[in-house]
């Protein structure tokens, strides 16, 4: 059995939905900004043309956004005025065709030059989105904060892997065979962790230096809103205690500090959040009721290969500890029921099932965001109490730990 990982993509689906890039290949040239109480971006785009430009505030998880401005686009050229408290990162977006770009915006006279050339374009219809395009080529002038955020993207320590990680991914989508497909992909995985030591190290040093820059607060709350999942709680910890005054105050910051608090509250020792979910029966089913068992919550996906490929494992493993007390409870990411049915019956598996949901279009699941799942499958292993022996993606671990406490044979020849 393979311990390939899927990711669950809903949150880049969603960003993207809106306009979003996480990354791109502009250089920018900035300028001192002003010291203002306000701002004025004024903007030349060739090729654009007529339309509407919106200047956009999205919170630190993107979850949700709003208009700060709304102007007419004459040849490619508007001009956006207000104030902020502080630097924000905002999306610029112009319609009816949708080009999106981003900008790091502070009180001062901004300026952005650019043209269409190079742009990225997208078509997240399936996710309920629409078709855009991301701006490719574009220079701001006038703010200290995007010029500090372009130095970050543009370092060579950071972008020497973007290369290597594009072309296991592109290999991967042209093998046949789903287990090298996913081999592929966690060779790629396997790069993007040393990316995100690069960015952290990157960070860390500019946050020592500039301990109340709100870029270094974003910056960071980016790289934990991509990478939490492989960033330890003493990184976390050891980047937060860095920052003070106006980057800890900010969203960025909070947003940050919030999640943390959660996946803390999740190691193991603290009771696991107690939630109800319906069955295949739409009988409703409650964490809670199985106290005074063993637990596993496995959370996997009709669509997710290396969540299927665990199950016979698990089967051993049920029909090992089950008569020991021990229960499974798999929830699933499935956002149609037809789908998580029909894997069902086919896996046939002899405990718990029950499905997730979605409250809110193209965002992640309640559970799974309720245990900060990021990706699948995942394994939360609980006690007779409901509280957490082990919090972790890795199988072995929630084996290992199974004989630790109910005894029996090893199973763990079953995982390899």
């Amino acid at each position: 059995m393979t311990t390939h990982k899927t990711a669950l993509s809903l949150f880049a689906c969603a960003a993207a939905v809106i306009g979003i890039a996480a990354c791109n290949n502009n250089q920018s040239v900035s300028g001192a900004a002003a010291n203002k109480d306000s701002f004025t971006i004024k903007v030349n785009i060739k090729n654009i043309g007529d339309g509407t430009a919106k200047l956009i505030y999205r919170s630190p998880n993107f979850r949700n956004s709003k208009v700060i401005d709304s102007v007419p686009v004459k040849n490619g050229q508007f001009v956006f005025k207000g104030k902020l408290n502080q630097p924000e990162m905002l999306a610029i977006q112009v319609q009816p065709a949708l080009w999106n770009f981003e900008v790091f915006a502070e009180n001062g006279d901004i300026t952005i030059d650019g043209d269409t050339t190079g742009s990225k374009y997208f078509d997240q219809t399936q996710y309920g989105g629409s078709k855009f395009a991301m701006l490719g080529n574009y220079t701001v002038k006038g703010s200290a904060s995007n010029e500090t955020w372009k130095k970050y993207e543009s370092d060579p320590s950071i972008t020497k892997y973007d290369s290597v990680i594009a072309k296991f991914y592109e290999i991967s989508e042209h093998q046949k065979d789903k287990d090298a497909e996913y081999a592929y992909r966690d060779k790629a995985d396997s790069v993007r962790t040393l990316q995100t030591e690069a960015k952290l190290k990157w960070i860390n040093d500019y946050a020592k230096e500039n301990p109340s820059s709100v870029t270094g607060a974003y910056m960071f709350s980016q790289l934990y809103l991509y990478n939490e999942s492989n960033l330890r709680l003493t990184q976390v910890d050891s980047m937060m205690h860095n920052f003070t005054g106006d980057a800890a105050a900010s969203g960025y910051y909070k947003y940050v500090e919030e999640n943390h608090g959660k996946r803390v509250a999740l190691t193991p020792g603290h009771v696991a959040p107690d939630f109800t979910l319906l069955k295949r029966d739409s009988s409703a089913f409650t964490l809670s009721a199985l106290k005074g068992k063993y637990v596993m919550i496995d959370f996997w996906a009709s669509w997710c290969h290396p969540c299927r490929q665990a199950i016979p494992h698990w089967k051993k493993v049920y029909e090992q500890y089950h008569p020991k007390g021990l229960e499974i409870v798999s929830v699933s990411d499935d956002n149609k029921w037809d789908a998580w049915k029909k894997a069902m019956d086919v896996e046939k598996m002899p405990w718990t099932q029950v499905c997730d949901e979605f409250p809110e279009k193209n965002m992640p699941a309640r559970v799974g965001s309720l245990y900060m799942t990021t990706f699948i499958p995942f394994y939360v292993l609980l006690d007779k109490d409901g509280k957490i022996l082990v919090y972790s993606g890795d199988e072995k671990a929630i084996t290992d730990k199974l004989q630790e406490v109910l005894g029996g044979p090893s199973l763990a020849k079953s995982i390899d």
